[in-house]
């Protein structure tokens, strides 16, 4: 068998998660290939009967206009991606951000998955946190707003 078909490479992907390593580096003669695991298992929620039902508490409700007048002072942060939205560096730590947080030009913000590669996303301005628009482990567009932020 040689050393880098996919088979052995599964093989030892298996090995690494049954016993938690988290970066292995294989070489043969000139060749030579690195296996990372960020350690983030995103969690997958089952759809529940309620998210196929149309109801008085799943149907958006239109702006006011102070509520849109409000959001035309904030600043969007839209994602650059598309990909599945995180909030946490993984599911037993807190958020990056809440909603009334106070954050930096360059401070990650959130995660967005995409072809199984965590993207950290970062501010490009320092602000307030006003809203944010996805739920964990929701799926993201390109352009989709993520947050709105209160800029300084």
């Amino acid at each position: 068998m040689k050393e880098f078909e996919p088979d052995y490479i599964e093989k030892v992907i298996d090995i690494m998660r049954n016993n938690e390593i988290t970066e292995i580096i294989l070489e043969d003669n000139n060749k030579s290939l690195v296996i990372k695991d960020s350690g983030y298992k995103p969690v997958i929620k089952e759809k529940e009967e309620s998210d196929y039902c149309i109801t008085e508490e799943n149907i958006p409700q239109p702006e006011t206009e102070q509520q849109e007048e409000e959001k035309k002072k904030l600043t969007p942060i839209v994602s650059n991606m598309i990909g599945l939205y995180f909030a946490k560096p993984s599911p037993d730590e807190k958020p990056f951000v809440n909603v009334g947080d106070e954050i930096k030009e360059g401070q990650v913000i959130c995660i967005i998955e995409t072809i199984k590669l965590m993207n950290k996303i970062t501010s490009n301005f320092s602000g307030k946190i006003a809203e944010i628009c996805i739920e964990d482990g929701q799926p993201v567009e390109y352009g989709q707003v993520i947050m709105y932020v209160e800029e300084k």
